[in-house]
């Protein structure tokens, strides 16, 4: 009896459900002895005794699940896209017209779930647009015609623009803006480097070999034989030929295998698990179908710290839109083109390129496990500050092993800047929701809207760059954008100082 009493008490604040956690997270304030215990209660008890806790934990792992579908076909898609160059039949500059129209698609597909948020059922959305991906990741590799290929993407990126804001805005939703919340939004966005992390070797495999991978050896006698009477003149013509018809049939046997490469055999399991993770969106939706609380509170929602300054806000939520967009072009265009550069620029094996975008997500994974820690001791602004610096570290070490064809350093260079880009989003939603805006539908829709849009012009600068002048432009573009977040993140403290400031004076 006693038990059941102290869960009864223990849940009493907490019976809302998920669609109700608004509510819940604008009551914090309001209620301090109320939140301070909540605090001490233990995780493991309260998913014993209270069923709402139980369901949020659940529907936890299954949005994680589901974002981390994002990741694995982000790590697919730097090691295939030159495969899918090819197939296509067209370069490297009009191939990252793909990315341009993806990302094209992720605008459009972030408008739509800012829209449908508050009027559609969430597990609906995700539902459609999950299974929609599942077809549109199977047809893919059969898209010989550029036109198919462009098109393909574009729904491709509409279905992920939906999918990227309906499930942050839950990530976020689930457990409001306490330390329990920064913890889940760090194992969150942890869930996208471990499928990036996998994915890269599952697809590694598949892909067509180049001439680096089947290396041709010409053997010539030495320099004694050289200088002696057994070295024939004919023997060097006859090697050389031979080595020359090698090279021939190699290259012709690549392009004539081009249509049926087993690249979509990599894309068979990428729609596979997108097909799995659609499964608990479909139970939820006919088993617990959410009442769209979200809608209303955001429509009310206000400036956090209303006595300061409208104008300061505003220019506030410019600047984080415009980190928004230096980080996911930072982020889209390393993992996409890293690959690319690593082939092109340092003549390594497609393999090669692969295990590097690999160790990318693994540096990733291991900065956000580690994040998910560090968050219960330093606050946000902290944590952007150290990832920012970090990440321009690793691009200067980047560029430097570029230039002088470095291979130890690119592989150390990579590992320091994926632990940087792990650190740095779930930072700065933390960072807005606690002192800026809540982070809900229309906000996470601009955040989205502002990173696809510089997802989406990076492409076309990187290929143009990359194809006209020379690869190791590839560097030295991350390294300008990674100032530019530097610059958002002064700004972001600079307002941080004066919000403290005011806050004290308003307590005098």
């Amino acid at each position: 009896m006693n038990e059941e009493r102290n869960c009864s008490d223990g849940s009493e604040h907490e019976t809302t459900s998920f669609q109700e956690s608004d509510k819940e997270d604008a009551k914090e304030k309001s209620c301090p002895k109320i939140v301070d215990e909540n605090k001490s209660r233990s995780f493991i008890a309260e998913l014993r005794c209270n069923d709402v806790t139980r369901f949020n934990a659940l529907l936890s792992f299954c949005v994680a699940f589901a974002f981390s579908m994002l990741g694995w076909r982000s790590g697919q898609n730097g090691p295939a896209f030159l495969d899918l160059i090819r197939i296509s039949g067209t370069d490297l500059e009009r191939g990252s017209v793909y990315r341009s129209v993806f990302f094209a698609g992720n605008i459009l597909g972030s408008i739509f779930g800012g829209v449908f948020y508050s009027k559609v059922n969430k597990y609906l959305m995700l539902m459609v647009s999950f299974t929609t991906n599942t077809l549109l990741l199977a047809l893919i590799p059969w898209c010989f015609h550029y036109e198919s290929m462009l098109t393909v993407h574009a729904f491709h990126g509409i279905c992920n623009g939906v999918m990227s804001v309906v499930l942050s805005a839950i990530a976020v939703a689930i457990w409001g803006a306490t330390a329990r919340g920064r913890v889940y939004l760090n194992i969150f966005y942890a869930s996208f480097s471990a499928a990036g992390l996998i994915s890269p070797v599952i697809t590694s495999p598949f892909l067509l070999a180049t001439l680096t991978d089947v290396p041709v050896h010409v053997t010539l006698r030495n320099s004694s034989n050289i200088a002696g009477s057994e070295f024939k003149k004919d023997d060097l013509i006859n090697e050389l030929n031979m080595s020359s018809a090698n090279y021939n049939i190699y290259s012709n046997s690549t392009r004539n295998d081009t249509p049926t490469s087993n690249i979509f055999i990599a894309y068979s399991i990428s729609a596979g698990l997108s097909l799995i993770s659609t499964v608990p969106f479909i139970i939820l939706y006919f088993k617990a179908p959410v009442k769209n609380g979200e809608g209303s509170f955001d429509k009310k929602s206000k400036f956090i710290q209303d006595h300061l300054p409208l104008t300061l806000k505003v220019l506030q939520v410019v600047n984080i839109g415009i980190f928004s967009m230096l980080y996911m072009s930072l982020n889209f265009t390393l993992g996409g083109y890293l690959a690319t550069f690593c082939v092109q620029h340092m003549r390594w094996t497609k393999a090669s390129g692969a295990w590097l975008t690999s160790v990318l997500f693994l540096a990733m994974l291991g900065g956000r496990i580690g994040g998910a820690y560090l968050s219960l001791f330093f606050k946000p602004l902290k944590m952007l500050v150290l990832s920012t610096v970090l990440h321009a570290a690793g691009l200067v070490g980047l560029s430097l092993s570029g230039i002088l064809t470095f291979d130890v350093g690119i592989w150390v260079s990579v590992c320091v800047i994926g632990i940087a880009l792990s650190l740095m989003w779930p930072s700065l939603t933390s960072w807005t929701n606690e002192n800026l805006l809540p982070v809900r539908g229309r906000m996470v829709t601009y955040l989205m809207l502002t990173g696809f849009l510089g997802a989406l012009l990076s492409p076309l600068l990187f290929g143009y760059m990359m194809e006209e002048i020379s690869t190791i432009w590839f560097c030295f573009l991350s390294l300008a954008k990674a100032v530019g977040t530097i610059i958002n993140v002064i700004l972001m403290f600079v307002y941080t100082q004066y919000l403290r400031r005011k806050r004290t004076r308003s307590e005098l």
